[in-house]
């Protein structure tokens, strides 16, 4: 996998309140606005399916690829053997509060066709997210790196 983009910020909270926003997908919207929702389909757990529905999309089916509570969520849209996108929280106990870090990374043998785009395009709209994420965690202001 190639990094494509790395979004960070610090909630005033801990991680625990920051991944359950993180994985409260009828909030999504409120953190992430070129989203409309998200969806865990069953449990929360690795080979499971997340759903995402982008605005001006279609609905997306994840594979949970890492849930590791409250710590790491990374999410993986495949394009069968050819091609993958990443899309992945991390969340760091940093002084009283949390340090999240959005990655966005694009991996196999045609992923300059079928997901660079789309990771490209994906790390401007969501540069963002992690300091909204942050500020609805804490319901206070957030400071971005």
């Amino acid at each position: 996998m190639e990094l494509i983009a790395t979004a960070v910020a610090h909630a005033e909270t801990d991680a625990q309140t920051v991944w359950e926003r993180l994985i409260d997908g009828r909030r999504w919207r409120e953190w992430s606005p070129a989203t409309d929702w998200m969806v865990v389909e069953e449990t929360l757990e690795p080979g499971n399916v997340v759903t995402i529905k982008r605005k001006r999309g279609r609905q997306t089916a994840y594979r949970i690829q890492v849930a590791d509570a409250p710590r790491v969520l990374a999410l993986v849209l495949t394009f069968g053997p050819a091609a993958q996108l990443r899309i992945a929280w991390t969340l760091e106990a940093e002084g009283h509060g949390t340090l999240i870090r959005q990655t966005i990374e694009s991996g196999g043998r045609l992923r300059r066709w079928l997901t660079d785009p789309l990771a490209r395009r994906g790390a401007e709209r969501w540069a963002d997210d992690p300091a909204r994420l942050a500020e609805l965690a804490a319901g206070v202001g957030t400071s971005v790196r």
